[in-house]
């Protein structure tokens, strides 16, 4: 595992495409450019990706602190004509998902922490009233259980237990 044994058999720093598109910025405009932005905790931008039911899919990246709903509204362009909002999932199969009267939560990780959920990797699919809730569940157990490193036994076996 890369943080254990990676690259020459050492510890290995485990990161992302996010987080690897901001070092440019970041170096060309300054630390304090980018901390600037965002909330006390949560300092900077972060990447979007918006799916699911909404009018105007595809990526964004804004300042932490924008609101779920001010997201799916700004730049989702909110639901199609006729859907119902049934819940938001964020931070992908194993992230948090939020109902309908609980979209005004900002985006930053201390807020999602103290709310008991997590922001991941910024993907954000919106569900309506049409989606069953415990297939969408099996999905998302299937998922994991296909997808996981298998290091952990939440995923190793948890996965295969609740699906």
């Amino acid at each position: 595992y890369p943080a254990v044994a990676g690259l020459y058999q050492r510890p290995t720093i485990v990161s992302n495409v996010l987080t690897f598109a901001t070092v440019p910025s970041i170096l060309a405009r300054g630390g304090r450019w980018f901390s600037s932005m965002g909330t006390d905790r949560s300092k900077g931008t972060i990447a979007l990706q918006l799916g699911g039911r909404v009018k105007q899919p595809g990526l964004v990246e804004i300042p932490f602190g924008a609101t779920l709903r001010e997201v799916l509204d700004q730049f989702g362009g909110g639901m199609p004509e006729g859907a119902r909002l049934k819940a938001v999932q964020v931070g992908g199969p194993l992230g948090s998902l939020f109902p309908s009267d609980r979209l005004d939560i900002p985006l930053c990780y201390d807020v999602f922490q103290e709310a008991g959920a997590i922001l991941g990797h910024g993907g954000i699919v919106v569900y309506d009233d049409e989606t069953d809730m415990v297939d969408l569940a099996r999905h998302f157990m299937a998922f994991t259980e296909r997808e996981s490193c298998g290091k952990c036994v939440p995923c190793r076996i948890g996965s295969t237990r609740a699906r």
